[in-house]
């Protein structure tokens, strides 16, 4: 009985991996390794033509820099700009970290086409900046902000912002803060200890901010094709392109090549140095070893961070002289995290007025007061079947993705897995692929199966991209779950199933409901396949939006982003509710 014991317990994690594994083998790899085969093999049989022309066209080439440049000013930026709230939500007691958290989840799981829409009426010739400088006096004329990099770059950091933060929280809690006090203690400044101590100890979280913004922003086509003009096209703009107009799969594939060949030198330098891990919150594999030889580097590094601390010090200590420096500059910290956040919504809420203006287009300030754009969406058929397909196809998404990915979570969570790092790495493929390959792969191979045009293709394509949320999302809460209520009720003779009703599953609801949400939202808010799969009268809300913003920006799509926006505030207050009670559940078993 020992042996068979030993034997299920070893072959437990396996079991509850397996599924996420074979799922995603037929859905991302396959489709993937089919469509890079594409790029070398035509009807003559072997050939790579296809990467001569990418090679010997300049115009390829200026592409693949452009969007090199744009998706790093982005995830710079967004890396910048999240630190401080990721920071300041970290330290926050527990009635400000709600409001923060919330005011980063808001944005997150608002649709980027509506965030992106947001800006063309910021930044347009008639939008708020244009029309607020010159009621001002400041300009006489209108600037042109929209169509250049520099609103591709704000539109990018605004969608990515969100991601950047979340990726580096993690991180940022598992740091033990009584490092700082000790610091403290042995003389330490706050610049001091912020450059020598925090910063070091939070590497692995910006690194894994950055990598995470950098490959999003590189998989994007949304924002650079609203925001930006010609000259700014990137890469997955050019890769839609040859399929839908050109019908040049084999230049298509070589594209994707070439981006696919990007990310994983990327990927690869970031596992060198940090760790794959550390993209799921788990600090405690960081990889040590690489650095016990670059004590040069890591010297020099400490040194240079030692006279920024002393640097920061001295700057502080001038600027709030007549007072305790160390308390005024924490007491910034709150107010900057507070900005940036109220910055990340501002966009999103101005597209409320602007939903009921009388006028036939978006301009600022809004024209009167009219329900008119609001009865026009109940009364479309295109927009309700839109919505109702949306609908239908994020249920089955979440259902499917949660099925398959909390066994997963659990395996990773509190069993031994084989060769972990590696199926780590094949789950979270779908999240480090840019998401332009994993769509145009399901894209080749759902075209030659005739799947094409069918809710259960949406359903297939759009679980696969939301499997690696779930999987994280669930491991997360599991990780903060304490074992010894499952060591408690076993010897009260509860048998497996028992602990998971009665104590896991409860305890641990707000992380799958988080992970059903995730899944949701990232299947209706999907256009990257949905461009592909749908159309017609069979077609997504996102892709409805994406038609209608090609054509004219109207008040309609200021009105379904509203719509959309009430509806992300519902979920995340459904979210807030449930996470009060599993607390309280935690505590009485406590």
């Amino acid at each position: 009985m020992s042996n068979v014991s030993v034997l299920r317990g070893r072959w437990t994690g396996p079991a509850l991996v397996a599924p996420t594994l074979a799922f995603l083998l037929a859905t991302v790899f396959v489709p993937v390794v089919m469509l890079l085969g594409a790029s070398l093999f035509n009807s003559a049989g072997f050939s790579y033509s296809s990467f001569t022309r990418l090679v010997s066209t300049p115009v390829y080439t200026q592409v693949l820099i452009q969007s090199l440049y744009l998706s790093a000013a982005a995830a710079t930026l967004a890396v910048l700009a999240g630190f401080p709230v990721a920071a300041a939500i970290a330290r926050a007691t527990p009635g400000w970290r709600q409001w923060l958290w919330l005011g980063v989840l808001l944005p997150f799981w608002t649709s980027f086409l509506v965030r992106t829409i947001a800006w063309i009426v910021i930044l347009g010739r008639t939008g708020v900046v244009n029309s607020s400088l010159m009621s001002t006096g400041m300009i006489s004329e209108p600037m042109e902000l929209l169509y250049t990099n520099f609103s591709v770059v704000v539109g990018l950091v605004h969608v990515l912002l969100p991601l950047a933060i979340l990726t580096m929280l993690p991180v940022f809690e598992s740091i033990d803060r009584r490092l700082f006090a000790a610091a403290h203690t042995l003389g330490a400044r706050p610049g001091v200890t912020f450059f020598t101590v925090f910063l070091p100890l939070s590497a692995p979280g910006v690194t894994a901010a950055w990598l995470s913004t950098f490959i999003s922003a590189l998989g994007f086509f949304i924002t650079p094709a609203l925001l930006g003009s010609p000259k700014q096209t990137m890469m997955a703009q050019l890769i839609i392109q040859q399929v839908q107009e050109m019908l040049d799969w084999g230049l298509a594939a070589a594209l994707a090549v070439v981006t696919l060949i990007a990310t994983f030198i990327i990927y690869w330098i970031y596992d060198r140095l940090v760790g794959l891990s550390t993209m799921t919150g788990d600090t405690s594999s960081i990889k040590q070893g690489d650095r016990a030889n670059t004590g040069f580097i890591r010297n020099l590094a400490f040194n240079v961070c030692w006279a920024l601390g002393k640097g920061i010090d001295k700057v502080v200590g001038t600027v709030f002289a007549g007072g305790p420096a160390t308390e005024n500059a924490k007491g910034l910290a709150r107010p900057i995290a507070v900005a940036i956040i109220v910055a990340l919504s501002l966009p999103v809420l101005l597209l409320i007025p602007e939903s009921f203006t009388t006028s036939a287009f978006i301009d600022w300030p809004p024209q009167g007061f009219t329900l008119h754009w609001y009865e026009e969406i109940f009364a479309s058929p295109l927009w309700m079947t839109a919505i109702q397909r949306s609908l239908g196809v994020a249920v089955g998404t979440a259902i499917l993705a949660s099925a398959i990915g909390i066994p997963a979570a659990f395996a990773f969570a509190h069993q031994k897995l084989p060769f972990r790092s590696l199926v780590l790495g094949a789950i979270l493929a779908p999240m480090i692929l840019p998401r332009i390959i994993v769509a145009l792969g399901l894209f080749y191979v759902l075209s030659r199966l005739g799947w094409l045009g069918s809710s259960l293709a949406l359903i297939i394509g759009h679980t696969a991209l939301a499997v690696p949320y779930v999987v994280i999302t669930v491991s997360a809460a599991l990780r903060s779950y304490d074992r010894r209520l499952d060591n408690a009720a076993s010897i009260s003779g509860a048998n497996i199933l028992t602990r998971l009703r009665l104590i896991t599953l409860p305890i641990i609801a707000p992380g799958i409901l988080s992970a059903f949400i995730f899944a949701f939202v990232t299947s209706f808010d999907d256009l990257t396949l949905a461009l592909f799969v749908s159309g017609g009268m069979f077609t997504t809300l996102p892709k409805q939006m994406w038609d209608d913003a090609l054509l004219k920006v109207s008040p309609t799509l200021a009105a379904v982003s509203v719509l959309l926006f009430l509806a992300v505030l519902l979920m995340i207050a459904i979210s807030y509710l449930l996470r009060r009670r599993s607390a309280k559940l935690a505590g009485a078993a406590a």
